[in-house]
């Protein structure tokens, strides 16, 4: 199987997941950049004026640039944009920056801090309904998007619509979670002033801060965000040995404390962010790792869900024979004798990947 369809495979396994779609795009989006080579993408949730009601994006503006961003280079002109492409016939769109535009404050406010020059617009549908637009980005020494991207992605655009509609579903909140993803920040332990903060901390404490992202919001970060750290660290302060752990839209995140002394007797505090997944998730980007068939990937995900040969073909529409022989080829791929064990070797399998 080439590497573009394994993505593929994995993309439509991670969204058949039925986890909530803000909890998947930080999961879905660098498998996308399989599908379709981008150096990054984000997702815009759009209500039906075109407004952002919120977003994910890999690459972020800090807050501060963000709300500059919406003030001085007219958020119409994104409504505009977005309502005009739902009512095009067509989901998909392309473009490059042009000559002036690269003259302009907007590009070098926005897109050259973003490392944008080519863009690539899917509107991402579900029952009929938009609910929103998918952007992917090249930089300046990138080729623009062409057509066999734009057909790259429409393959796959009908399972983006399934994962972003998907809604939270009560029976998925306790699952076991992972750590996916961390970052770190050192702070002043009296006025908890952010010191030092590695590449992942900015967009991660605003995940964690729960709050909807977009750019007519992004100015009062400037003042929530500090107060929410300073909450987080008062609590991890006064319990020195616990982790503290918040759920939001965006998923589950946990803050570890590490104290810090310096020569001059001066304190200060680390603090670990970690972003957590849901085992599904987990076993899905592991699947798509260990070299198993396209049938044996799907099989492997329903076992370790617990399923038996009898529901595994139900659930893929083959005979109950033909799902116990995927089934034994999984056990002897993974090298495990019980179903209870494939969802630690999947699970495993991921860790190795992120590693």
């Amino acid at each position: 199987m080439s590497s573009a369809a394994s993505a593929r495979l994995t993309l439509r396994q991670l969204c058949r997941l039925e986890l909530p779609g803000p909890v998947l795009l930080p999961s879905l989006l660098p498998v996308l950049r399989q599908v379709v080579p981008a150096t990054h993408a984000g997702f815009f949730f759009c209500d039906e004026r075109g407004t952002i009601t919120n977003m994910y994006a890999e690459r972020m503006l800090e807050p501060e640039r963000m709300a500059g961003y919406h003030a001085q280079h007219d958020s119409a002109q994104f409504r505009q944009q977005y309502l005009a492409r739902c009512a095009a016939g067509h989901a998909l769109s392309r473009r490059s920056v042009t000559p002036d535009e690269r003259g302009s404050a907007y590009y070098r406010d926005v897109l050259s801090a973003l490392g944008i020059e080519h863009f690539l617009y899917a509107i991402v549908r579900h029952g009929g309904r938009a609910l929103g637009q998918l952007s992917l980005y090249r930089g300046p020494d990138d080729r623009p998007f062409d057509d066999g991207d734009e057909q790259a992605l429409a393959s796959v655009l009908h399972y983006l619509g399934i994962a972003v509609a998907e809604p939270s579903p009560p029976a998925l909140r306790e699952l076991q979670e992972q750590v996916v993803e961390e970052g770190l920040a050192l702070l002043d332990e009296r006025s908890g002033k952010v010191m030092y903060a590695d590449g992942n901390w900015p967009r991660l404490v605003r995940l964690a801060h729960g709050d909807a992202i977009n750019p007519s919001l992004a100015r009062s970060e400037h003042e929530t965000l500090p107060r929410f750290i300073a909450a987080v660290l008062a609590t991890v302060v006064s319990a020195p040995n616990a982790v503290h752990m918040v759920r939001t839209t965006w998923g589950q995140f946990v803050f570890r404390r590490h104290a810090l002394t310096a020569g001059d007797g001066s304190t200060a505090v680390a603090l670990l962010l970690s972003r957590l997944a849901a085992q599904p998730l987990r076993q899905a980007q592991g699947a798509a790792v260990l070299g198993l068939s396209p049938q044996q990937r799907e099989v492997a995900l329903l076992l370790a869900r617990g399923l038996s040969n009898q529901e595994i073909a139900g659930e893929l529409g083959i005979s109950v024979n033909t799902a116990g022989y995927h089934a034994k080829r999984v056990f002897e791929r993974l090298g495990v004798h019980e179903r209870s064990a494939i969802g630690g070797v999947l699970g495993a399998a991921a860790g190795q990947l992120a590693s």
